[in-house]
């Protein structure tokens, strides 16, 4: 009688903690939320990108800063070279784009360039940001002023 009770205790222990585990992990795997977007706005850095199991970080050279624009579900992106004196030097190109909800999804739709692309937004906050394009993850950081 003792061991069945104990076998019970055990299996009832074992679910439990399966449950919580699984809890967990579902919770961890944030979605977007639109509120989430308004953090697109402003100056982002790539911090790496991921492909096929593989990591590439930016090495040297000049640093190129991404600065989106969003007002609702509008905007553009221009590419930026960051000066010491705390000014940007940009091209004249911008991409203009969209953010869509596609199957409970946001992604970046740019309709108005040479060859029109999308790229996924899989997580967002305050300080990174990652997307995805062509089995590429791209994660980006806020870019820090450079202040001498």
């Amino acid at each position: 009688m003792l061991y069945k009770s104990y076998s019970y205790l055990m299996k009832n222990t074992i679910s439990k903690f399966f449950l919580l585990t699984i809890g967990l992990i579902i919770s961890s795997c944030t979605s977007v939320s639109e509120k989430d977007l308004t953090n697109l706005n402003g100056y982002w850095e790539i911090e790496k990108v991921e492909s096929n199991g593989e990591r590439f970080t930016p090495r040297g050279g000049t640093i190129l800063v991404d600065f989106y624009q969003l007002d609702s579900t509008t905007g553009y992106r221009k590419k930026l070279a960051p000066s010491f004196n705390g000014n940007y030097k940009s091209s004249e190109d911008q991409f203009d784009f969209s953010v869509v909800n596609i199957e409970g999804s946001f992604y970046i739709e740019y309709k108005e360039a040479l060859q029109p692309w999308k790229e996924k937004i899989i997580s967002i906050n305050a300080t990174q940001l990652e997307l995805e394009h062509s089995d590429k993850t791209y994660v980006y950081k806020r870019h820090e002023k450079i202040s001498l």
